[in-house]
């Protein structure tokens, strides 16, 4: 079984964010303001990932802005999204699906923001179930997980603290990490954990695994 995280793993939110924060400089709102504005728009008051293009137009429409350009700006980024999948994204799980195993994918965030981006990404097909999710990506893995603990199970994401708190839950579940721009490689090293540059170097190392 293969549980996958969305953001930073498959999908390069990184660059789609930076991507976001251009297309709203030709209307006034500088990089700053953006990012300001982002982090407020992303975490709810207690604590959950809510962000979405709603929510960040009416932070910024309330200093003075106009929501409709922002939402039609933050739009038009939407509308070419398969372009920040990882390149070997498609042919990672293409590949995982011939090993004729359960896919689950784990997206944190608004669920309606997240599964747009899944569905417009066009990867839904390739999992049997998917989880949006605010917070507490360990309550859905014991859920996924539960009576299957004799199977060999994959956990596969980009955040360190989360995949750490994953082990402490599931010591025998195989967790594996793909670099993200948000953590130093020596932060990687420091976690113990196995980790990687891309998905073709982990169906490589998947594939030794399950041999």
């Amino acid at each position: 079984m293969f549980i996958i995280d969305f953001d930073d793993t498959l999908f390069d939110t990184q660059n789609f964010k930076k991507e976001l924060a251009y297309s709203l400089k030709n209307i006034g709102v500088d990089e700053k303001l953006f990012w300001q504005t982002y982090k407020e728009a992303r975490m709810l008051p207690d604590r959950n990932f809510s962000y979405s293009f709603e929510r960040h137009a009416d932070i910024l429409e309330k200093k003075n802005f106009n929501k409709k350009q922002i939402l039609e700006n933050l739009n038009e980024v939407k509308s070419k999204i398969k372009k920040f999948l990882f390149p070997d994204t498609k042919i990672f799980l293409e590949y995982l699906q011939s090993f004729h195993q359960e896919l689950h994918l784990l997206s944190l965030g608004d669920k309606d923001f997240q599964e747009i981006k899944v569905n417009n990404c066009e990867i839904e097909k390739y999992f049997d179930q998917l989880f949006f999710l605010g917070k507490l990506k360990e309550m859905v893995v014991k859920e996924i997980s539960e009576g299957r603990q004799q199977e060999k199970i994959f956990f596969i994401d980009d955040k360190i603290e989360e995949a750490l708190q994953i082990k402490r839950f599931f010591p025998n579940m195989q967790i594996i990490l793909k670099q993200s721009q948000n953590f130093s490689e020596e932060e990687y090293k420091k976690s113990g954990l196995k980790y990687f540059k891309t998905l073709t170097e982990i169906k490589e190392y998947v594939t030794s695994k399950l041999k």
